[in-house]
């Protein structure tokens, strides 16, 4: 199996050294697929670029015009389609993937064919890389997408490329939240998404995240009011208290000792031993 994996860039010099990295060591380990990384670059970064280092790690680089971060991803994830990729990913400049998380989902896709995306459990990193919080999840529900939160990762997300080619793509209206709407398209129209209960990859918590942004809360509105999840604030609140019941019976909530073999945001190996909660705090 062929994975590509699309990384879109803007102003991403401090932490892609550190996500390239988790690429290439993903892609070394025994048993591990063919793994091609796109790098996507925007022409609006200021800092740099990162074209130096992605080609030293490997990358199939391009840098050009986008009106967006789901357009250069979309751009990304097209290429690989069109290189004979066999399933696609995309990992932000500030994001990693652990070792196995590649080698996880060629198993899931070549043992059940009828599964069209694959997706795991996650760590939190904080401003630094070091890690704060381990979340487990729970096997993901049209429900709980419609009136909540979005929580397949784009760290520990995999998919066919059939699913993107034969899916309509990124809304681009939406700025924050059109990987929601794209995974709840796909849910809708019978794909099916499997659970991986291993740790997959790491969410970098920076401050600049786009769940962070003012938008935000427009966005989830307006996405909800379209996918029919415009519920009164109380329903909104039933379904989330049942997501919270569900976790709490998979054991979601208890901590964990975690080994992880992360890196630091310059690329140098960072690994990291300890007990870890679920819960995400900035100090």
């Amino acid at each position: 199996m062929r994975i590509g994996v699309v990384t879109p860039v803007l102003d991403g010099r401090r932490t892609f050294r550190g996500c390239a990295a988790s690429v290439r060591a993903a892609a070394q380990r025994p048993r591990a697929p063919e793994v091609l990384h796109y790098v996507r670059e925007s022409d609006r970064s200021r800092d740099g670029g990162v074209r130096e280092w992605a080609e030293q790690f490997g990358c199939r680089y391009h840098r050009g015009p986008d009106s967006g971060l789901y357009d250069a991803i979309a751009a990304g994830l097209d290429a690989a389609a069109a290189d004979g990729c066999d399933a696609l990913a995309w990992l932000n400049a500030d994001e990693q993937w652990l070792p196995d998380a590649p080698a996880h989902a060629q198993r899931v896709f070549e043992s059940s064919p009828r599964v069209g995306i694959v997706y795991g459990d996650y760590l939190l990193l904080g401003p630094d890389g070091t890690p704060r919080a381990a979340r487990r999840e729970i096997p993901v529900r049209r429900t709980y997408l419609r009136f909540g939160v979005n929580y397949l990762l784009s760290c520990t997300v995999f998919f066919r490329a059939a699913t993107w080619t034969e899916s309509p793509k990124f809304d681009l209206k939406y700025r924050l939240l059109a990987d929601k709407k794209w995974y709840f398209g796909c849910l809708s129209r019978g794909v099916r998404a499997a659970l991986v209960t291993e740790y997959l990859g790491a969410y970098a918590m920076t401050g600049g995240n786009a769940s962070l942004s003012p938008r935000a809360a427009d966005e989830q509105a307006r996405l909800r009011a379209e996918i029919g999840g415009d519920a009164p604030t109380a329903a909104r609140a039933l379904v989330r208290a049942a997501r919270v019941m569900e976790k709490a019976l998979h054991g979601c909530y208890a901590p964990e000792r975690v080994e992880a073999p992360l890196f630091a945001p310059d690329g140098e190996p960072a690994p990291f031993r300890g007990l870890l909660g679920p819960f995400w705090r900035w100090h």
